[in-house]
């Protein structure tokens, strides 16, 4: 992506063509003059410059790349611990506003262990979302109206949450992070919650029913991003800097 952009660019702006051109005329220039006056000279001084070539070019990405990734890393420090904190914050805000608006389901046992990771990713929240997600699936005829209806009701109030994290939050991890898995599970929940507002648009149009079915995707999309989250999250207490990434695994 990057390469055809500077080629394109160049070629498209008329002093990018002006040192296309002048730049394959020296050249050009240069090799003739160098034949004439010396050929012997001229081949080994070519074969001297196409080598310091193949050699420079991989020694450049190289500290190109370290650079890039060092300067991204930098960048990406002095935000990671508070957009985590607010990934984990929309998630569970989220999620226990569904355990309240589901009139089907009655248990409430997984909402304090979802609450434990509001403030900061916690183990014990994945334990929660996985219990939520179970009980969305054990909830009969999901495709009922009225499920739907309390879905949307859900929807409506929690819409702020889900856009932060598929919004606000997602492009902030894109512009500064290279925490790639993150980014992937946060685009995969976008990709839940557009179904799900599809979903709702076809039954407020049609009375199709089916909106709360996409629930339990959406818990379960949730719970990779926190998963992932979790994995990244390297708080440090008294100096001392614990990660869980084996409670994610």
């Amino acid at each position: 992506m990057f390469r055809p952009t500077l080629r394109s660019a160049l070629i498209r702006d008329r002093n990018g063509r002006y040192v296309v051109f002048t730049s394959s005329l020296v050249f050009v220039a240069c090799l003739i003059a160098g034949l004439r006056l010396d050929p012997r000279s001229m081949f080994v001084n070519l074969l001297a410059g196409l080598g310091c070539v193949a050699l420079g070019v991989p020694i450049a990405i190289w500290v190109v790349d370290r650079y890039i990734q060092n300067a991204t890393h930098a960048r990406w420090a002095r935000v990671d611990e508070m957009t985590h904190r607010a990934i984990a914050t929309h998630l569970c805000d989220a999620m226990v506003q569904l355990l309240i608006d589901t009139p089907a389901l009655k248990d409430f046992r997984p909402m304090p262990l979802i609450q434990e990771g509001r403030d900061k990713p916690d183990a014990r929240t994945i334990e929660g979302l996985s219990a939520l997600t179970a009980m969305l699936r054990d909830v009969p005829n999901p495709g009922s109206n009225d499920l739907s209806d309390a879905a949307i009701e859900y929807y409506e109030i929690s819409k702020w949450d889900l856009d932060q994290l598929c919004d606000n939050l997602l492009t902030r991890v894109i512009e500064y992070s290279d925490e790639h898995d993150v980014i992937d599970s946060l685009a995969e929940l976008d990709s839940v919650r557009r179904a799900l507002h599809t979903s709702i648009i076809g039954h407020k149009l049609a009375v199709t029913g089916g909106v709360f079915e996409n629930l339990p995707t959406l818990v379960d999309a949730c719970g990779k991003v926190y998963a992932l989250l979790l994995n990244h999250w390297h708080p440090t207490e008294n100096g001392t800097t614990q990660a869980y990434s084996d409670a994610a695994k």
